[in-house]
């Protein structure tokens, strides 16, 4: 018996990006790429020294390529880059190099400073290898710099290798690029809600001058492509489409299709893949076990949440409950998840799992309010195994997808940008089989993480600020609200986003996050919009390994887990208020924010006001956290105190979870009142009027 099953109400058609649009690239930036120009029997353009040498009898390709020795230097040549998308490819041959990963030979991308991860290698190159293509990217550069491209020498490794082809070519991007704004979740127009279909346009015109170029868009039926909407407006740099949705009809699919038009012709010059829509009943949610809903609230089962939820590994699985509520829920168990105010668990190691252990783990959450991720990811440089059961039987996935206690599929785990397309093609499988749930996505807040934003239903950034020793500035905690917020900038705002924060020590140097810590985290990662958290991990590696060997749960295993439980209890506790609108600043309980630095060039406070706009009594919640924009990991970063300009005289003002209140100070025209943050600090004020 396979657990409890839904009844198959929900939409039979998922739709969303039909294809990923097509690449083109640019001109090979490095000079002498290929090493054929010599000037005094080296190449030129190249970096040399001891070690190095022009080889004409070893070649992949012309007459020369590029030989290095043991005790031979990098070799790198210095490029100028504009913003935008790149791939650094390069031919190496290598014989008796180095050992193993320890050393070698890298393909290298180097434009420190540059932010997040601004220094990108190749895996490292060893042994004996004929000929091979070793690819670096997309890596996408945000602002013009200045970049090398280096010719490793990893370690200090023996033997040689040979190089010859490099390129470094900007992928060129589309003339019409396209994002579908709304419907937010899969292409699915539900009938209660808005019915104008958004889509963000950028344009990048052949030639540059926009004037000579429309932007046509339409809407029609996929099999009968009968037109239902259109739209053309005169092109710009940026635009958003919007095109009426009335006209549909539910159980039928359209394709929404953006063409750039040549005005002097009325050519079509380019047209971006379309997006697949569909429109569905409202009351369909209440049938699929995840949706979304015009504000971006994920919805589970009919119902809209804030998503809390943890990451886990090893255990085993087991079809009896019994090993289940002993192993998650005993207080004598191995997890004491009875503990855990969450509402999602994933659990990297049952990605083999069967589908009748599995039924079995997910009818235990369920009888707490659980829902279930199921693992068939990515990660790093390595694809999903293909004999993953959700990558490799359909019936695995239907059946999954059946059972009430499931969510969905966790398919891209800090993957090199290299695999996205793999990736995308594993979600277009899985949003068919399985309509009514969602794909999660956890990556690096690298700049590369607006090119998955149409490779998984949920896009989340997992940033573990504790990493290595702590340094005399604290550790970077900045970190959260800046990834954070790229990952909103990757879709727009315009689809659900969530963090997943860090709950475990990194290194031997590093040590776990304390209650404030986490209480910070958590806070920040929602100013920046996130819609829900998870934590990694209770996990190998993270809070199982904490004991030593033989013993379950002891007092430091104990105490981290009670933290990790208070604080989200504590999110939890708000999660009426985490579901609301956001009200913006210049209207209703705060009108300004002011703040004094203590000797900081800058400061800034990041801020959100939850209110229930159609409650008269409901109290103004402002989430505020200190940005500290001015960190220096070598240098006591100070406090800074901001002061809060109110429209109205309040009757009062508590401050969430940490048990003080604050007077205002009244003005003229409403109250102030001022606080204090120390570095990364996050408070949350209750305003009652």
């Amino acid at each position: 018996m396979i657990g409890p099953m839904h009844v198959m109400a929900q939409p039979s058609t998922a739709g969303g990006l039909t294809a990923l649009p097509p690449t083109n690239f640019g001109p090979n930036l490095l000079q002498n790429s290929d090493f054929e120009t010599l000037s005094g029997g080296l190449p030129v353009a190249w970096s040399s020294g001891a070690g190095w040498s022009a080889d004409q009898l070893v070649v992949h390709s012309g007459r020369v390529s590029y030989r290095r020795e043991p005790g031979a230097d990098t070799s790198a040549q210095t490029v100028q880059l504009k913003a935008g998308t790149y791939l650094l490819s390069a031919w190496i041959k290598s014989d008796g190099l180095g050992s193993g990963s320890t050393s070698g030979a890298r393909l290298t991308l180097d434009f420190r400073p540059g932010g997040i991860n601004a220094w990108r290698p190749s895996e490292v190159i060893s042994g004996t290898n004929d000929w091979q293509l070793y690819q670096v990217g997309p890596i996408v550069i945000e602002t013009d710099r200045t970049a090398a491209v280096w010719l490793e020498n990893y370690n200090g490794a023996s033997g040689t290798a040979w190089f010859d082809d490099v390129s470094l070519v900007q992928i060129l991007p589309p003339p019409v690029d396209v994002f579908l704004l709304y419907p937010n979740y899969r292409g699915l127009l539900f009938d209660d809600q808005p019915q104008t279909i958004r889509l963000d346009v950028t344009v990048t015109p052949p030639g540059g001058d926009v004037g000579r170029y429309t932007v046509r868009s339409v809407l029609s039926d996929e099999t009968s492509g009968r037109v239902v909407a259109q739209q053309s407006l005169s092109a710009a740099a940026h635009l958003v489409v919007m095109l009426d949705g009335t006209a549909m009809q539910s159980g039928r699919s359209y394709l929404a299709t953006v063409s750039l038009v040549d005005l002097s012709t009325n050519g079509v010059v380019s047209t971006y893949p379309a997006y697949r829509v569909a429109k569905a009943a409202g009351s369909a949610r209440q049938s699929m076990n995840v949706s979304v809903d015009a504000n971006n609230r994920v919805v589970l089962k009919g119902v809209p949440r804030f998503v809390l939820g943890v990451y886990d590994s090893g255990l085993g699985y087991d079809t009896d409950p019994t090993f289940w509520d002993t192993t998650l829920w005993s207080p004598a168990g191995d997890r004491r998840l009875s503990g855990l105010n969450i509402n999602m668990y994933l659990n990297y190691h049952y990605g083999q799992a069967p589908a009748d252990a599995m039924a079995a783990l997910m009818d235990s959450l369920q009888q707490h309010g659980v829902m279930y991720l199921q693992t068939g990811n990515c990660f790093d440089k390595y694809p999903a195994d293909p004999t993953f059961p959700i990558d490799s039987s359909d019936t695995y996935v239907r059946t999954l997808g059946a059972h009430a206690g499931s969510a969905g599929y966790y398919t891209i785990d800090e993957c090199l940008s290299s695999l996205q397309p793999g990736a995308f093609s594993q979600y277009q499988r899985l949003r068919t089989l399985d309509p009514g749930s969602m794909t999660f996505a956890a990556l690096l807040g690298e700049p590369e993480i607006a090119l998955w934003r149409d490779s998984a239903d949920v896009l989340a950034s997992d940033p573990y600020p504790l990493f290595g020793a702590e340094p005399t500035g604290g550790y970077d905690l900045a970190q959260v609200g800046e990834w954070t917020a790229r990952t909103r900038k990757a879709v727009k705002d315009a689809r659900p986003f969530m963090a997943v924060l860090q709950f475990f020590q990194f290194t031997s140097q590093g040590r776990y996050p304390t209650l404030a810590e986490m209480r910070n985290m958590a806070y920040t990662a929602i100013v920046e919009g996130a819609k829900g958290l998870m934590w990694w991990s209770l996990g190998e590696g993270a809070l199982e390994s904490v004991c030593e060997s033989g013993t379950i749960w002891c007092s430091q295993r104990a105490q981290l887990m009670n933290r990790l439980a208070a604080v989200v209890s504590e999110v939890a506790s708000l999660e009426p208020v985490l579901l609301e609108n956001d009200t913006t600043l210049s209207w209703g309980a705060v009108t300004r924010v002011t703040v004094n630095g203590a000797g900081r060039a800058t400061s800034s406070i990041g801020t959100k006001v939850k209110h229930d706009d159609k409650s008269t009594t409901d109290p103004y919640h402002v989430f505020a956290y200190n940005t500290t924009p001015d960190y220096d990991p070598g240098v006591a970063s100070p406090s800074a105190t901001a002061q809060f300009t109110l429209s109205a005289v309040p009757k009062s003002i508590t401050v969430h979870g940490e048990n003080r209140a604050i007077a205002p100070t009244l003005t003229a025209s409403g109250a102030t009142f001022t606080d204090t943050f120390g570095p990364f600090e996050a408070h949350v004020y209750v305003i009652s009027y």
